[in-house]
């Protein structure tokens, strides 16, 4: 917009852009009246994304001046679909009553923005809500990230070269908003950031700035303890990321500054380590159908009785433990409540009662609690005592004896609620009777007043002899006598008209004035001192704050706990152990997701990655089950690092300390990566993060390029995770040929999900068995997806000239490896550098015959890849019968 002429705009746009220029980056509510309006380009892009009407009022340098509007009542509405549709908004409310000739004085009283929001209408009931922010300088990046409603921070550096990690970071938390600095050195991240759907806020920083530095260096020295500040003196990147989070709610939610008062330090490896792309392969929390919650471990997993309950489950699993002590502690509490049902039924009944008293504290402490808060608060408390008392008297365990000395004595709290606040919903005022004694005059004068003005009332139809004469008010004209035409002549001399209607006349006199005058100011005094009342109960609440913050975090914990043992109780579940020697053994192991959406009986399997068997090929038919046993052994571990008991008969894990899953793949569109190079970084992440003390997942690892390279690729990556990282691994393929490995590296095993040929097709066991699957039955799935039959007959004639050409390379290969076995006494040991290639090679030189029919062999392989790729590519729905025609004739000719 070009300059604007302030002096030609009228009082209230002069007012509106004063305060629009502080918020310049949000959509501004500004009050007038019963209503929000926003102008000028807030008007056009708020009207767009609600579909409210775009109208018009005055003129700002000749143009009409854009405008829309909503009603307050509704606000709360509108302001949800804008911060969830990525809108900052900013609420400026009138201040006081508005005066004939004068402009109300208005200012901003709210500011919402998605990582700041504190009203339970406009957060996910079961999602932590996280400030994120985030300063990169030349070697390091500083993460901080803040939860407004609970004051956690928690802060940690991550070199400048690891995006991979950035991501995982990102995937613990969800951060509704990123406060990045505009630096130069940010474009790029900024695109990382938006690629991955975050919300971003650029800020304005200096990091040069010694005030902006030292503003924050006092505020941390004011809020927390001295080991803090050494810790971020010691590290400048992570203050100047405290000092952009710093900045940011100074200028948005400075009340927020006052609440924060300890930091949790960590480093990434602090939790068992799960990547974005782990996370999203196993479901923890997102489905990969919608991004819903449906069918994921959290789903499965929340059985909280509360909210925060549900938040705390959901901190646990993308947070797992990895010092066992702690993880046993949880898993104590959990054996405690379900070996006493009545306790886990009473504890159930207790906590529904207090609900979610987490976020009310917050906005108690943040000063957004409203009435209804304080009331459910003081409700929430008077069941404290009986919960303490029911935990302990189980209380022969550490982590619910900790959580029942978090349970401080409240009854002076509650004594204070329970005299101050009304909780009488017919009632009009907010604080009780008998509180506060100025209060109670003001209101008497009121209620008295109203008895008074009968009196008056039936004086004057006394005196007059008017047997009809009323005593009213409205708030225009105030308090009024009225009298009826028929009776205006008994109308005494000092009655002063005031106003006529047909039929009848109202006046007043000097008595009726002066008393009027006392009840309206009492009223509007009633309504000051409430309020000075009710504030200073919230500032006597807010010395509790911190035994309030304790309780809150020791209810949530407590719920938490519950709902595992709740879920155990339910589904079966058992203990696990933990051993030292990075076993992974399960007996009867369930997938806790499958076996709950599942109509039919889970069929369940064994596992047991040892040293003994550390790597795992596992092979089968399409749809026979591998995929989910798969992630089946992964999500038990993850459930057990959490504290939860497991779907099994047995289960005796290791401690780890990484899960790594390769499990499908798809295009990454926004940063131009095929489908195999998506797969492809996911596998190298893994061959340079992995350790000993990991758990590697990989599903089909190469099929995303040709046969060969994708053999290669394959057994190349088995054989560096068995040799160099030594991780246990579970390796699903469809490249039979890596089972042959088994013979040569001890430590390799081969496993195949168990299927049989009937008359009727494919018969899928879901069994996993020692040995090799006789195939992938592929064609027999095909058929049960009902592609046409004309494509059906086409492949079992190519998979016939395949399987053919496969027999004589397989022979060629198992030949070289066993002529290589002969000349060996024992087999390869696991620091033998052998591998097909090698052998392969060998043999080709020494039989020219034999190389040339395995290179005829190849060619024909690459032709028949050449046609499926096309088939692959064909709608058969729209092929005419001439396109089918011409695409046989090619096939047939050799073109194809």
């Amino acid at each position: 917009m070009k300059e604007i002429q302030k002096d030609k705009l009228t009082p209230l746009i002069q007012q509106y852009f004063a305060i629009k220029e502080r918020y310049h980056d949000m959509l501004l509510f500004f009050q007038v009246g019963d209503f929000y309006e926003l102008f000028f380009d807030d008007a056009k892009k708020a009207s767009a994304f609600l579909g409210i009407a775009l109208t018009k009022r005055g003129t700002c340098n000749g143009k009409p001046v854009p405008l829309c509007g909503v009603p307050i009542h509704a606000v709360d509405h509108y302001l949800s679909k804008l911060i969830r549709g990525g809108f900052k908004v900013a609420v400026c409310d009138q201040l006081e009553e508005p005066k004939p000739g004068k402009v109300v004085e208005r200012g901003v009283t709210q500011v919402f923005t998605p990582g700041t929001l504190t009203d339970s209408n406009l957060l996910d009931e079961k999602s932590a809500s996280y400030l994120f922010s985030f300063f990169p300088t030349e070697k390091q990046w500083g993460l901080l990230f803040g939860e407004l409603l609970t004051a956690q921070l928690f802060a940690t550096i991550l070199p400048s070269t690891s995006q991979k990690l950035l991501d995982a970071e990102l995937s613990r938390f969800f951060p509704d908003e990123i406060i990045l600095p505009a630096l130069q050195n940010v474009h790029s991240l900024h695109s990382f950031f938006r690629q991955r759907g975050y919300f971003i806020s650029v800020m304005p920083f200096d990091s040069y700035d010694k005030q902006l530095l030292e503003n924050t260096q006092q505020w941390v020295q004011r809020q927390f303890k001295p080991e803090v500040y050494a810790q971020l003196e010691a590290n400048h990147t992570l203050l100047l990321s405290f000092s952009l989070f710093h900045h940011y709610l100074k200028k948005y939610q400075e009340v927020a500054l006052a609440q924060f008062s300890t930091v949790n330090f960590y480093q990434p490896d602090d939790y068992l380590f799960l990547d974005a792309a782990t996370q999203s392969n196993l479901e923890l929390l997102k489905n990969s159908q919608d991004g819903g919650r449906k069918n994921t471990l959290f789903a499965v997993l929340d059985s909280a009785v509360t909210s925060m309950g549900s938040r705390m489950i959901k901190k646990w699993l993308v947070r797992p433990l990895v010092n066992q002590e702690a993880i046993e502690q949880r898993l104590d509490s959990v054996e405690i409540i379900l070996q006493h049902i009545v306790l886990m039924q009473q504890l159930e009944e207790l906590l529904s009662k207090i609900g979610d008293i987490e976020r009310i504290v917050g906005r108690i402490t943040l000063g957004r609690a409203g009435v209804n808060d304080y009331l459910l608060i003081c409700n929430a408390l008077s069941y404290i005592p009986a919960l303490k008392q029911l935990l302990q008297s189980h209380g022969q365990n550490s982590l619910l004896v900790s959580i029942a000395v978090s349970m401080q004595n409240f009854t002076t709290l509650i004594q204070l609620l329970k005299a101050a606040l009304n909780d009488d919903s017919d009632q009009a005022r907010i604080i009780k009777r008998g509180f506060d004694k100025y209060l109670d005059e003001l209101c008497d004068l009121v209620e008295h007043g109203n008895q008074q003005f009968i009196m008056l009332e039936q004086r004057e139809q006394k005196k007059t002899g008017i047997a009809s004469l009323k005593v009213g008010y409205n708030q225009v004209h105030g308090y009024y006598i009225e009298v009826t035409k028929p009776n205006l002549r008994l109308v005494p001399d000092y009655y002063i008209r005031r106003q006529t209607l047909s039929g009848k006349e109202r006046f007043i006199t000097q008595e009726l004035q002066e008393f009027e005058h006392k009840v309206l100011a009492a009223r509007s005094e009633i309504e000051t001192v409430e309020k000075e009342v009710f504030d200073r109960v919230k500032r006597e609440v807010l010395l509790y704050s911190n035994g309030l913050r304790k309780l809150s975090w020791a209810i949530s914990h407590l719920d938490a706990l519950l709902g595992f043992a709740r879920v155990a109780y339910n589904n079966g579940y058992i203990r696990p152990t933990f051993n030292d020697r990075c076993d992974i053994i399960i007996k009867a192991g369930r997938h806790p997701v499958v076996e709950r959406v599942l109509t039919a009986n889970f069929i369940s399997n064994d596992v047991q990655l040892t040293n003994e068997e550390s790597l795992w090929i596992v092979t089968g038919p399409n749809m026979g089950g591998k995929s989910t046993y798969l992630r089946q052994v992964a999500l038990i571990c993850i459930m057990a690092q959490c504290g939860s008991f497991v779907p099994a008969k047995e289960a005796h894990l290791a401690l780890l300390d990484r899960i790594f899953t390769r499990i499908g793949a798809g295009d990454n569109v926004a940063e131009g990566k095929s489908t195999f190079l998506v797969e492809m970084e996911e596998t190298a992440t893994i061959c340079t993060q992995a350790t000993p003390n990991s758990l590697v997942i990989l599903d089909e690892v190469g099929r995303g390029t040709s046969t060969f390279d994708g053999l290669a690729l394959a057994q190349a990556v088995v054989e560096y995770i068995y040799k160099v990282i030594q991780a246990k691994c579970l390796f699903a393929t469809h490249y039979h040929e890596l089972t042959l490995l088994k013979d040569y590296f001890p430590g390799i095993v081969s496993y195949y999900a168990a299927s049989k040929k009937t008359s009727k097709g494919v018969l899928f066991l879901y069994t996993i068995t020692k040995g090799v699957a006789d195939g992938s039955f592929g064609i027999e799935v095909a058929k049960l997806a009902q592609l046409p039959e004309a494509v059906i007959k086409r492949a079992q004639e190519v998979l016939w000239v395949l399987t053919t050409a496969e027999e004589h390379q397989s022979e060629a290969i198992v030949g070289s490896l066993g002529s290589l076995k002969k000349d060996r006494k024992t087999k390869v040991k696991k620091e033998d550098n052998v591998v097909f290639s090698g052998a392969y090679e060998q043999l080709m030189q020494e039989n020219s015959d034999l190389k040339a029919s395995v290179g005829k062999i190849c060619e024909k392989i690459k032709q028949y890849e050449r046609r499926i790729a096309l088939l692959e590519k064909i709608d058969f729905d729209e092929l005419s019968p001439k396109q089918a025609f011409d695409l046989l004739w090619r096939f047939k000719e050799g073109s194809g």
